[in-house]
């Protein structure tokens, strides 16, 4: 089922990227070919007309050419019946001529041997390159002949230039059905790249996603089956990562929050039977410490030995119900902690209210921030569990043959406030650190193991934790640490 679940969704997102790369492809093959023809139809449309034009422009040029060699036949019939012409004055007849004629560069008279008898010319300027010369002789009928040097335009290189153009485009006119065939095929090949782009990349994509989300589901389920520490592991820094990161997180705070719940409800179950015990006990305390006291006091024999007994038999006896009333009262705080009741705290002054208790005064060494640090707390039930934990480290000392010094040190932190609580003593083995914080667990010889279970169910209940660090305190002796929601002074009068 779930592998179906992970194909679906790699074929749906393979499906979508190859549409999404095709659907405009496709309609550039449906229409590319019109297209085609379209484009082929105008630019056969245009060539033709061009080609229209430039034999047009091509007929132009040849009769211009036309035209001015009849122009220059002409102007060699005017200038040679001209009467000056046949007896003209050196220098002077020659060059009026060339000031009259605009077109006329260069004149000669010539005799029939060829001989020059007299000629001219105009200076030639500086930009002669699109200028030729046109030479036109005309005979005379009593011998000799006059040479007329003309300046025309050269359209030599026009008229080829014009040739190349015509025949490049009747070429094209010609080949204009392969334009629309290549181009469909140009499309068609681009389409099936495409195609297989998008399909490679659409399967890689979509198990490399899928195979992720996979990931994320088998870890839900294996959790939602009881196994609280299975993890995620997603490689990367992409929002898939993070997303397995604040999957773990979660994972990890529900599980502490599991285990703060557990630890309640046996904490629960454990004031129900310290209620029973305590009411089951204290009941018969008294007449049993009476029966003995009135057994004692009735004998009048002069026995000594058995007097001493009865005597000794007496102190057993009140010695363990003292005991048994401690014990009792004990039951009694567990099984009537009261209702914890929130107000805005300053840390430093709780904690400086520890040295009024004379068995502390002098054994604290207090370590606190220069900020004031507030927070919302029951200050009766904090300062309990404080207060606890200080003596258990004064005793922790003392029992390693010191005197017991104590050291507090509080500060405030981006996720809460931190108060911790080292002693100068052995530290805790290894063996006790998973079961310290249990009902009736102790180390002392003269605890009853409910102090640390009631500082840390009061912890819990501000929201909060009490827990034994993983390594030893700078002291060399254990570290308690106790941590509770951080709460500024506006926001805790909120």
């Amino acid at each position: 089922m779930t592998r179906a679940r992970h194909l679906g969704l790699q074929w749906k997102l393979t499906v979508a990227l190859v549409l999404i790369v095709l659907l405009p492809l496709i309609a550039s093959a449906v229409l590319i070919d019109s297209i085609g023809k379209v484009a082929a139809n105008f630019g056969a449309t245009e060539a033709r007309e061009r080609a229209a034009m430039i034999e047009q422009v091509s007929r132009v040029y040849r009769d211009l050419v036309s035209t001015t060699k009849a122009l220059q036949v002409e102007v060699g019939q005017r200038i040679a019946a001209r009467p000056d012409i046949m007896n003209p004055v050196p220098e002077i007849t020659l060059d009026r001529i060339l000031d009259e004629e605009a077109n006329l560069r260069a004149i000669a008279l010539l005799r029939p041997d060829g001989s020059v008898i007299d000629e001219a010319a105009k200076p030639t300027e500086p930009d002669e390159t699109k200028w030729r010369d046109a030479v036109v002789d005309h005979q005379f009928p009593a011998g000799g002949s006059l040479r007329l040097t003309f300046r025309v335009i050269d359209t030599s290189n026009e008229l080829r230039a014009l040739k190349t153009k015509l025949d490049a485009v009747k070429q094209f006119a010609q080949e204009r059905s392969a334009f629309g065939g290549g181009l469909q095929t140009a499309f068609l090949v681009v389409m099936a790249l495409a195609a297989l782009a998008a399909i490679a990349f659409g399967v890689f994509a979509g198990s490399f996603v899928t195979r992720r989300i996979e990931a994320l589901v088998t870890t839900a389920r294996r959790v939602s089956e009881g196994h609280h520490d299975a993890r995620v592991e997603l490689r990367g820094r992409d929002e898939m990562a993070e997303l397995g990161s604040a999957f773990n997180t979660m994972l990890d705070d529900l599980e502490h929050a599991r285990g703060q719940l557990e630890y309640l409800q046996r904490m629960g179950v454990w004031q129900d039977v310290a209620r029973k015990l305590a009411h089951e006990i204290k009941n018969p305390l008294t007449p049993i410490q009476l029966a003995v006291q009135q057994t004692v006091s009735t004998y009048k024999g002069d026995d000594e030995r058995f007097k001493k007994l009865l005597q000794d038999t007496r102190e057993i006896v009140e010695e363990e119900i003292a005991g048994l009333r401690r014990l009792v009262d004990t039951f009694r705080t567990l099984g009537q902690l009261p209702k914890v009741e929130k107000a805005p705290i300053e840390l430093a002054d709780l904690v400086e209210e520890l040295k009024l208790d004379p068995a502390f005064a002098t054994k604290l060494e207090l370590h606190g921030p220069t900020e004031p640090v507030t927070v919302r707390a029951d200050k009766l039930l904090l300062k309990r569990v404080l207060a606890n934990l200080v003596e258990n480290a004064v005793h922790a000392g003392q029992e390693a043959g010191n005197e017991g010094k104590v050291v507090v040190s509080w500060r405030a932190e981006r996720d809460g406030v931190q108060i911790t609580v080292d002693d100068h003593g052995k530290g805790v083995a290894e063996v006790d650190r998973d079961k310290i914080f249990e009902p009736y667990v102790t180390t002392k010889a003269t605890g009853t193991g409910l102090g640390l279970a009631i500082a840390r169910k009061i912890a819990i209940e501000h929201g909060g934790e009490l827990s034994l660090a993983p390594t030893k305190a700078p002291t060399g002796g254990a570290r308690f640490v106790i941590t509770l929601p951080l709460r500024g002074p506006e926001a805790s009068m909120a």
